[in-house]
């Protein structure tokens, strides 16, 4: 395990140090940023990007600035699921071939995309320019938005470490069988290792039977709690309803095509609980007088 963190943290070094250093385009008090959201999970096929696009929409129903910024830079498929085709993704924004204001795109449904790139295998491939690029466009697109979503890849690879220690909360995706809750602990005990880890927020996706979330989140929970001492928040289940959750590429999200069915339902009550125990998902002050762009590579720094 340990020899996978090394050019994580080589990387995060040379970050903060090019640019803690640089002054501020603004004092805090001049400028409001969004809340930065990490949606993870331990390993593929949890229905991650599926809860990211239904939270999407959900928040932008509400009135909210939103924008998703596809973070799985080899298998990116948020844009699959608005129904979009993008031209442009976070692979040509972080290699400079394009710019941000080109990038980003609107959605039929409301919330803006960045979409995720395709062929990298792994951040560490970049160099320091790159995520020079990654943390300034992070910052830029906080600051024109309420809510930022980061749909990171599934595991414990160093760009989904990297993208979960920038954001201010964790919603982890896990599923009620041992080989996704083996894999969402190996995520919390990799994060668990830098001083900074955002708060951990827990959702049972794909839940055969009603009620199955809750003793899933206690067997999980205690298992954290005794071997790494982190506590978990327990958002709610998702269940599994295959006349409404099959086929849904090329379909509208869930919570725009069956807005009363339980799922969608679930989805709404997921957003109400994160929303009461981290406080209102809209713009305001960068906390401790930071923007996301300084704290991403505080966070590295200050594992």
């Amino acid at each position: 395990m340990d020899h996978e963190l090394e050019p994580f943290e080589s990387i995060g070094r040379r970050l903060v140090q090019r640019l803690l250093h640089r002054r501020p385009v603004a004092s805090p008090i001049e400028r409001s940023e969004a809340r930065v959201v990490a949606v993870a999970s331990g390993k593929g096929g949890t229905g991650k990007s599926f809860l990211v696009t239904n939270l999407a929409v959900a928040l932008h129903r509400s009135g909210r600035r939103v924008a998703v910024v596809d973070c799985d830079f080899g298998l990116g498929n948020a844009h699959l699921l608005f129904g979009v085709n993008p031209r442009y993704s976070l692979h040509h924004l972080l290699t400079g071939m394009t710019a941000l204001s080109e990038v980003m795109m609107s959605t039929p449904y409301g919330p803006d995309l960045v979409a995720g790139g395709s062929g990298i295998s792994s951040l560490a491939e970049f160099g320091e320019s790159q995520f020079v690029q990654l943390a300034r466009s992070l910052g830029a697109i906080a600051r024109d938005h309420d809510v930022v979503l980061l749909d990171c890849g599934a595991g414990i690879s160093t760009q989904s470490l990297l993208t979960i220690l920038g954001a201010e909360l964790l919603l982890l995706v896990t599923n009620p069988e041992i080989a996704a809750l083996t894999d969402a602990y190996a995520l919390v005990k990799c994060l668990s290792r830098h001083e900074r880890c955002p708060d951990v927020h827990l959702v049972v996706n794909r839940v055969i039977e009603a009620g199955q979330g809750r003793p899933t989140f206690d067997r999980l929970a205690a298992v954290t709690r005794r071997f790494i001492g982190r506590s978990l928040h327990y958002l709610g289940e998702v269940t599994e309803n295959p006349a409404v959750s099959h086929r849904r590429l090329g379909q509208p999200p869930l919570i725009v095509s069956h807005p009363e069915c339980n799922e969608a339902m679930a989805i709404c009550s997921i957003l109400n609980g994160l929303e009461l125990a981290a406080g209102p998902l809209t713009a305001g002050l960068p906390s401790q007088g930071e923007g996301v762009e300084r704290r991403f590579l505080r966070q590295l720094l200050n594992r």
